[in-house]
Protein backbone atom coordinates (compact mmCIF):
# COMPACT_ATOMS: atom_id res chain seq x y z
CA UNK A 1 0.00 0.00 0.00
CA UNK A 2 2.84 2.37 0.82
CA UNK A 3 4.61 1.84 -2.51
CA UNK A 4 1.46 2.55 -4.52
CA UNK A 5 0.94 5.79 -2.62
CA UNK A 6 4.59 6.76 -3.15
CA UNK A 7 4.46 6.05 -6.91
CA UNK A 8 1.17 7.89 -7.34
CA UNK A 9 2.46 10.93 -5.45
CA UNK A 10 5.62 11.00 -7.61
CA UNK A 11 3.55 10.76 -10.76
CA UNK A 12 1.23 13.53 -9.57
CA UNK A 13 4.10 15.90 -8.70
CA UNK A 14 5.81 15.15 -12.00
CA UNK A 15 2.68 16.08 -13.96
CA UNK A 16 1.97 19.25 -12.02
CA UNK A 17 5.46 20.69 -11.57
CA UNK A 18 7.24 19.90 -14.82
CA UNK A 19 5.74 20.96 -18.10
CA UNK A 20 7.22 19.15 -21.03
CA UNK A 21 6.21 21.80 -23.59
CA UNK A 22 4.86 25.30 -22.97
CA UNK A 23 4.58 26.74 -26.49
CA UNK A 24 4.31 25.48 -30.07
CA UNK A 25 5.92 27.41 -32.92
CA UNK A 26 4.53 26.30 -36.28
CA UNK A 27 6.25 27.45 -39.46
CA UNK A 28 4.02 27.02 -42.52
CA UNK A 29 5.16 27.51 -46.07
CA UNK A 30 2.47 27.66 -48.70
CA UNK A 31 2.93 28.32 -52.39
CA UNK A 32 2.18 32.01 -51.91
CA UNK A 33 3.18 32.96 -48.36
CA UNK A 34 5.21 32.11 -45.26
CA UNK A 35 3.34 32.01 -41.95
CA UNK A 36 4.55 31.60 -38.37
CA UNK A 37 2.11 30.91 -35.52
CA UNK A 38 2.94 30.73 -31.83
CA UNK A 39 0.40 28.99 -29.62
CA UNK A 40 0.45 27.91 -26.02
CA UNK A 41 0.02 24.23 -25.28
CA UNK A 42 -3.78 24.55 -25.07
CA UNK A 43 -3.93 25.98 -28.59
CA UNK A 44 -4.58 29.63 -27.76
CA UNK A 45 -2.70 31.91 -30.18
CA UNK A 46 -0.02 34.21 -28.77
CA UNK A 47 1.60 35.65 -31.92
CA UNK A 48 0.97 35.46 -35.63
CA UNK A 49 3.34 36.68 -38.33
CA UNK A 50 3.30 36.44 -42.10
CA UNK A 51 5.86 37.51 -44.68
CA UNK A 52 3.55 40.25 -45.95
CA UNK A 53 3.78 42.04 -42.58
CA UNK A 54 7.47 42.67 -43.25
CA UNK A 55 6.97 44.14 -46.74
CA UNK A 56 8.19 41.01 -48.49
CA UNK A 57 6.53 40.71 -51.88
CA UNK A 58 5.97 38.02 -54.50
CA UNK A 59 8.88 35.56 -54.60
CA UNK A 60 10.46 37.06 -51.47
CA UNK A 61 7.56 35.68 -49.42
CA UNK A 62 8.18 32.09 -50.47
CA UNK A 63 11.98 32.02 -50.43
CA UNK A 64 12.42 29.42 -47.80
CA UNK A 65 15.28 30.40 -45.51
CA UNK A 66 15.23 34.17 -46.02
CA UNK A 67 11.56 34.83 -45.26
CA UNK A 68 11.57 32.59 -42.19
CA UNK A 69 14.70 34.14 -40.72
CA UNK A 70 13.41 37.70 -41.12
CA UNK A 71 10.16 36.77 -39.39
CA UNK A 72 11.94 34.90 -36.58
CA UNK A 73 14.29 37.82 -35.95
CA UNK A 74 11.35 40.12 -35.31
CA UNK A 75 9.71 37.51 -33.15
CA UNK A 76 12.75 36.92 -30.96
CA UNK A 77 13.44 40.61 -30.43
CA UNK A 78 9.90 41.11 -29.11
CA UNK A 79 9.90 38.28 -26.60
CA UNK A 80 12.59 36.87 -24.32
CA UNK A 81 10.08 34.39 -22.90
CA UNK A 82 11.03 31.51 -25.21
CA UNK A 83 14.60 31.31 -23.96
CA UNK A 84 13.55 29.68 -20.68
CA UNK A 85 10.28 27.91 -21.51
CA UNK A 86 10.32 24.60 -23.43
CA UNK A 87 9.08 24.99 -27.00
CA UNK A 88 8.05 22.58 -29.78
CA UNK A 89 8.80 23.58 -33.38
CA UNK A 90 6.63 22.29 -36.23
CA UNK A 91 7.77 22.71 -39.85
CA UNK A 92 5.19 22.39 -42.64
CA UNK A 93 6.32 22.03 -46.28
CA UNK A 94 9.91 23.00 -45.56
CA UNK A 95 12.89 21.33 -47.21
CA UNK A 96 14.90 19.06 -44.90
CA UNK A 97 18.19 20.90 -45.37
CA UNK A 98 16.46 24.22 -44.60
CA UNK A 99 14.96 22.66 -41.47
CA UNK A 100 18.39 21.83 -40.10
CA UNK A 101 19.71 25.30 -40.97
CA UNK A 102 16.82 27.08 -39.24
CA UNK A 103 17.01 24.73 -36.27
CA UNK A 104 20.69 25.58 -35.76
CA UNK A 105 19.77 29.26 -35.71
CA UNK A 106 16.84 28.72 -33.34
CA UNK A 107 18.78 26.46 -30.97
CA UNK A 108 20.88 29.37 -29.77
CA UNK A 109 17.90 31.56 -28.95
CA UNK A 110 15.07 29.18 -28.01
CA UNK A 111 14.90 26.25 -25.59
CA UNK A 112 13.49 23.59 -27.95
CA UNK A 113 12.31 20.19 -26.75
CA UNK A 114 10.62 18.80 -29.85
CA UNK A 115 10.97 19.24 -33.61
CA UNK A 116 8.61 17.77 -36.17
CA UNK A 117 8.51 18.22 -39.92
CA UNK A 118 5.52 17.63 -42.14
CA UNK A 119 5.55 17.62 -45.93
CA UNK A 120 2.16 17.76 -47.55
CA UNK A 121 2.38 16.66 -51.16
CA UNK A 122 -0.36 15.19 -53.23
CA UNK A 123 0.24 11.64 -54.35
CA UNK A 124 -1.54 9.04 -56.39
CA UNK A 125 -1.81 6.44 -53.65
CA UNK A 126 -0.64 2.98 -54.65
CA UNK A 127 -1.60 3.38 -58.27
CA UNK A 128 1.18 3.82 -60.80
CA UNK A 129 1.57 7.10 -62.59
CA UNK A 130 -0.22 7.26 -65.92
CA UNK A 131 2.16 6.52 -68.79
CA UNK A 132 2.32 8.83 -71.75
CA UNK A 133 1.21 7.21 -74.94
CA UNK A 134 3.77 7.20 -77.71
CA UNK A 135 2.45 7.18 -81.24
CA UNK A 136 4.27 4.84 -83.54
CA UNK A 137 4.64 6.43 -86.91
CA UNK A 138 5.35 4.33 -89.96
CA UNK A 139 6.33 5.62 -93.30
CA UNK A 140 4.09 4.67 -96.13
CA UNK A 141 5.59 3.85 -99.46
CA UNK A 142 4.25 5.85 -102.36
CA UNK A 143 3.25 3.85 -105.33
CA UNK A 144 4.73 5.22 -108.51
CA UNK A 145 3.55 4.48 -112.01
CA UNK A 146 6.10 2.86 -114.20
Amino acid sequence: MKTNYFISSLYFTFLNNQKLISYVISINLSRTNTLININNIKGNPKFFYSAGMFNLQKTQKIRQPKAIITILRALLTKSKLYKFKPVAVHFNNLFVNHQSYIFKKLKRKIFTKLITGYIYRSHNGCRLKKKKRIKIRTRTKKLTKE
